[in-house]
């Protein structure tokens, strides 16, 4: 057992390439021996086969004229005989003393001395009915036959040879033999190097995989024409690599936007703090902006770190949803009639909200619907107007958000859902200071609900954002 394990840990320290020889060598060599087994089989067939067929032809003769000896044995004529051997047939008859009286080759090797090479223990080819005997480099078959006549009985021996049969034999084993040797060194030598040339490739792509950092990773595999396994291989690893660069790149933008977000309240603190040391507690006015702002800048960042636990939940799939039946008309009423409480500055209208039920998690459809509105709010000028549709169309709702803000620029209307993009107006700076997280977490739980977002807007007359929700069947 430990040689085995021996040799599988050696086998498995072994190329890729000598893998594959060997086990395509190993294959080549099994069939070489299956055909060889095969060959075998049939010569031998082909070798003593027609010995005994030559033969039992041979016996049929001789008793058809026994047989018309029994009408007319005047008429015995020993040369009969030889006109009913098939080539290659001697027939000899001995009577009970062992005296032989018919001989149709008197130079082919006597009874006495085919019985003293007879073996013991035949080729397993031979027929069980014949004796097989060794002479010399020859094999000698012989079946007998007895006739009796008038109470005297003789035998009669039926021997033949196939001494030329087995040096073709043996001829063809060499020969066989010298081709197996060739056919498995050449076996091996193509299947090297088949191998090596099929693998060429990969150990293209292993030296480029190594040479492409984690710092540095604008390095690609190059594709060749062909459109084999190798080819869609490195097209995988290309498209993996460039999923890896784009969420590098993501993320190290992801970390630079977090920094300058969080930059600013921070200084902002740090300023009104050094502000109350530099200047004291006395001045009442100085400390009540302080704590004001201070207290601002804090639910910023408690803000925008709650958005980033958010989205980094999100990434993760870690972000839970506790989905259930839910009343589409009743959440945007609830949202609506808060939102004219909290909001002085601009006209707040639901025009229009028919019943419906939807599948979904009802805190995460609140914050996407108040994020819409949030960002009506930010970008429309204070007097302005956001109005709001629910309406049920075949098997959806479409939810309308509108407003008569300062609009989108049709290029920046694909970036909108990206993290930290903000499209602000000079004169809305100060009034739209969010994190530019909101719609990324408003897009992630549409997406999650299968909810479809459309952008309609113009530039300085307002925005129009269409949510498409399922209805629950």
């Amino acid at each position: 057992m430990d040689v085995i394990e021996k040799i599988k840990r050696k086998v498995n320290g072994f190329e890729i390439s000598t893998k594959i020889t060997l086990g395509y060598s190993a294959c080549f060599v099994i069939l070489l021996a299956v055909i060889n087994l095969a060959m075998w089989l049939g010569v031998m067939n082909a070798l003593y086969s027609p010995a005994e067929k030559t033969i039992r032809y041979s016996m049929e003769n001789v008793e058809k004229i026994f047989g018309e000896l029994e009408k007319n044995y005047s008429a015995f004529n020993p040369n009969a005989f030889r006109g009913a051997m098939v080539a290659g047939v001697v027939l000899r008859v001995a009577d009970d003393d062992g005296n032989v009286f018919i001989d149709t080759d008197e130079n082919y090797p006597t009874i006495e001395r085919f019985y003293a090479g007879l073996l013991v223990d035949p080729p397993i080819f031979a027929d069980s009915e014949f004796e097989v005997a060794q002479l010399g480099s020859a094999l000698v078959y012989c079946a007998k036959m007895d006739y009796t006549h008038e109470n005297k009985t003789v035998t009669l021996y039926f021997f033949r040879t196939i001494t030329s049969e087995l040096i073709l034999f043996d001829d063809l084993e060499k020969i066989l033999f010298t081709l197996d040797i060739v056919g498995i060194i050449a076996a091996l030598l193509v299947g090297l190097g088949i191998s090596r040339r099929v693998l060429t490739p990969i150990k293209i792509m292993n030296s480029l995989a190594r040479e492409i950092a984690f710092e540095k990773m604008g390095g690609r595999i190059p594709l060749g024409d062909a459109d084999d396994e190798l080819n869609k291989l490195a097209k995988t690893l290309n498209d993996m690599l460039d999923r890896l660069q784009g969420g590098i790149n993501k993320q190290q933008q992801f970390v630079s936007d977090a920094s300058h977000e969080l930059r600013t309240p921070t200084a902002v603190i740090k300023g009104y703090i050094e502000a109350l040391e530099r200047y004291g507690m006395e001045d009442k006015e100085l400390v009540n902006e302080s704590i004001e702002a201070i207290r601002s800048e804090a639910q910023n960042m408690q803000d925008l770190l709650e958005n980033l636990l958010f989205l980094s939940r999100a990434d993760k799939h870690t972000q839970k949803l506790h989905k259930k039946t839910l009343d589409m008309d009743d959440i945007i009423s609830d949202v609506m009639n808060k939102m004219k409480k909290v909001v002085e500055t601009h006209e707040v209208k639901l025009i229009k909200n028919e019943p419906a039920q939807i599948y979904g998690d009802e805190t995460t459809i609140r914050q996407m619907i108040r994020v819409f509105l949030d960002n009506a709010v930010k970008y429309t000028p204070a007097g302005g107007t956001i109005s709001v549709t629910s309406a049920v169309k075949g098997k959806k709702i479409s939810l309308s958000i509108s407003d008569t803000g300062i609009g989108i620029a049709p290029e920046n209307q694909k970036k909108i859902f990206e993290r930290f993009v903000r499209i602000d107006s000079e004169d809305l700076v100060s009034e739209a200071n969010g994190t530019g997280l909101g719609l990324s977490i408003a897009k992630w739980i549409a997406d999650s609900h299968g909810i479809a977002i459309a952008v309609d807007s113009e530039l300085g007359k307002g925005t129009t954002f269409t949510l498409t929700i399922p209805i629950k069947k």
